[in-house]
């Protein structure tokens, strides 16, 4: 998203209002936002050299994305531990299938990982399903479970389902069902009038569908789980649904909550003028038909008297994206409610790959309490 949204900012204050129009449409379009932003210096047994970066430098798990020059196609591996690094370069263990990388070719680090499925990625079995909602039968995968809690997983803007294949494991371990949905306009999903992301201010009305598809089949309650923007997809339908009975707790990873904050933080992170976030904000709001001030769910915690749920919150300091401060204000305010768990350093929903044996600790530990 960081990016994409460079791109964009960068490219409208360089041409003006009538590029900004056109290039905000490409992120309320959905697209993949995350160009092949780097490349590969060399390849060994095991391990990758890349140029020394922010996202580089960072210790955890990552994926690594490629492109075979050979036949056109993006290959993928998991990044594991650095192996040494100096002021230009970073060598990190690499695993993969197949062909390793080519000197000089494009790649970029992937923060979910997996682009795969569960069973590929992740060695868990899962269905394809659909679940019905006012624009059409809505693709998701779903994982069995043992528990009757189901666990519903909502992506962020340009992620897909894939960001979810981070924490199905554990999610399986403890005997959750698990609902890893899509909604609408996402690639390869019914699309409304528009085909614009509205930043929740629309699909909270498929979250709302796929709870109740999860009842219709069996749950006895669910537990909403949510990425970036999909962390602001659950907090719409938390507002604005009628019935919201069904919800035992709710997860958010680097949770989109103030969506002007989000902007601003972009905008400054790029060295921009202070006055480039407010106009982003409103070419977006054009662009895409949403009201971001209805989405704002800061405010919408305010006015309802605060989450009616248990909330765990994940969000890492190193965020470029979502400041890490609406979420320490969320919890700030409604402290019996909400657990932050603040990760230093993290990246933008990249709290599990900085630690994943802690992150996974934290979730067994606030279901336990709460689902």
């Amino acid at each position: 998203m960081l990016t994409g949204l460079a791109c964009v900012l960068a490219l409208a204050v360089a041409l003006g209002a009538g590029a900004m129009w056109l290039i905000t449409g490409k992120f309320v379009q959905p697209i993949d936002d995350t160009p092949l932003n780097t490349h590969v210096v060399s390849a060994g047994r095991g391990t990758v050299t890349l140029p020394a970066t922010g996202e580089s430098r960072q210790a955890g798990v990552y994926g690594l994305i490629w492109k075979d020059d050979s036949t056109g196609e993006r290959r993928q591996g998991i990044l594991g531990p650095i192996v040494r690094a100096d002021a230009d370069t970073v060598t990190r263990e690499l695993t993969h299938d197949g062909t390793p990388p080519a000197a000089d070719a494009e790649a970029k680090i992937s923060v979910t990982v997996w682009a795969t499925d569960p069973r590929r990625a992740r060695g868990l079995d899962y269905r394809d399903v659909t679940y019905p909602t006012e624009n059409g039968p809505m693709p998701a995968w779903f994982l069995p479970g043992t528990k009757s809690t189901w666990v519903i997983q909502v992506h962020g803007l340009g992620a897909g389902r894939s960001a979810g294949l981070r924490t199905l494991p554990p999610l399986h371990a403890l005997g959750y069902p698990v609902l890893d949905i899509t909604y609408r306009n996402d690639p390869g999903s019914p699309h409304d009038a528009g085909g614009n992301r509205k930043f929740g201010d629309s699909e909270w009305r498929d979250l709302e569908a796929a709870v109740r598809h999860a009842r219709a089949q069996g749950a006895a309650d669910v537990v909403l789980y949510g990425f970036s923007m999909g962390g602001g997809v659950v907090e719409t339908y938390l507002h604005r649904a009628t019935d919201t009975s069904a919800v035992r707790s709710v997860i958010l990873d680097s949770p989109a909550l103030d969506y002007r904050a989000a902007i601003d933080t972009i905008a400054s992170g790029l060295g921009l003028p202070t006055a480039v976030g407010g106009i982003t904000a409103a070419f977006v709001e054009l662009r895409s038909g949403a009201d971001l001030d209805a989405v704002d769910a800061l405010s919408a915690n305010r006015r309802a008297g605060g989450p009616r749920q248990p909330v765990l919150l994940f969000h890492g300091t190193g965020d470029r994206v979502v400041p890490h401060s609406t979420s320490v204000a969320f919890a700030r305010d409604w402290p019996d409610e909400i657990t932050l768990v603040t990760v230093e350093g993290a990246s933008h929903t990249g709290a599990w790959n900085a630690d994943p044996d802690t992150y996974d600790k934290h979730l067994a530990a606030f279901l336990e309490r709460t689902a």
